[in-house]
């Protein structure tokens, strides 16, 4: 027998196919043409200025989201000739396909899984729990060795969905600011590992004001320090002691850096509204727009965003 939670959710899958399931396919088929065009595309992109010493732009990119990875970062580091790509590979980028992201971004840094595995257990060696969860969550190397690779002070991570479509003014004010900790684009709607009460009652005063649908595909502020790896080491004891809660559970990296928020103080706060996470075309207003991962959404990321981000960009 089914429960009235199963049920539910059943329901609202059927419901969602009758309203949207000939838009999906649409979309599908549409994008299919489309991600072929922004492959071919990206030869004619002229390459970006050589990397500078200022900020880490910091993306996770295998050989299926190439593509998309290559557009992402095109279309963000075109507004900040002073960062350096750092891309933290799976392992299945090739040197052909490496040599084509090199050709449009020269001087970026490419780190292995191995790599980044080996600086998260020097970093956090101190901090097991954390440890232990970056390495078994499949999220955990984008925050444990994003943080424990960086160099530079200020840190960008952008997911490989994500496009700038215009200059992110207060994108690049927060990470160029040294005194904003921490900004992020807001989600589509609640997205944490667990509703806010049973958070409050794990944590306790650890919780502080909940960020506002933090999303973890668009952030920036400063590399995490000693403190904060502290805190997120004593949130995983506390939510160990209780149970029902799986810290493993999805969503469960932007419920942690949601924790680290709520200790970050005002200068801690989401991107306006022009970096929002939306259903639907993008709105003419977007700065910047992560297409998620939701058939209604992530085609329009080369339906779309690639021929917007490509025609206002000269070729070679």
């Amino acid at each position: 027998m089914i429960s009235v939670r199963q049920l539910r959710r059943r329901l609202g899958l059927w419901r969602y196919a009758v309203l949207h399931g000939a838009r999906d396919r649409r979309l599908a088929r549409a994008a299919a043409e489309a991600q072929r065009e922004a492959d071919a595309a990206l030869e004619a992109l002229p390459p970006l200025p050589a990397a500078g010493d200022g900020p880490e732009a910091h993306i996770m990119c295998g050989e299926r989201q190439f593509v998309m990875g290559a557009w992402s970062s095109y279309s963000l580091l075109r507004f900040i000739p002073e960062a350096r790509l750092v891309v933290h590979t799976d392992g299945s980028l090739t040197e052909q396909t490496l040599a084509r992201w090199r050709r449009i971004a020269p001087g970026m840094r490419v780190v292995s899984r191995e790599e980044g595995l080996a600086a998260m257990r020097r970093r956090l060696r101190p901090f097991p729990r954390i440890l232990d969860w970056c390495e078994r969550y499949h999220f955990g190397i984008k925050l444990g060795g994003t943080h424990s690779i960086a160099e530079a002070q200020r840190v960008l991570e952008f997911d490989s969905d994500t496009l700038a479509l215009r200059e992110p003014r207060a994108l690049l004010d927060a990470l160029r600011d040294s005194s904003v900790p921490l900004t992020w684009n807001a989600d589509i709607a609640y997205c944490y590992a667990y509703p806010e009460a049973t958070l409050r009652d794990a944590l306790g005063d650890m919780l502080g004001p909940l960020p506002w649908r933090l999303n973890g595909g668009l952030m920036a502020g400063r590399r995490l320090d000693d403190a904060d790896w502290a805190l997120l080491d004593a949130a995983l004891g506390r939510f160990g002691e209780r149970a029902g809660i799986d810290p493993m559970r999805f969503w469960m990296h932007q419920t942690l850096i949601a924790v680290l928020a709520s200790h970050m103080g005002d200068k801690a706060r989401p991107l306006p509204r022009e970096y929002d996470i939306h259903d639907g075309p993008t709105r003419p207003d977007a700065s910047m727009r992560h297409y998620v991962g939701h058939p209604g959404i992530r085609p329009r990321f080369f339906i779309e965003g690639v021929p917007f981000v490509r025609d206002a960009v000269e070729p070679m």
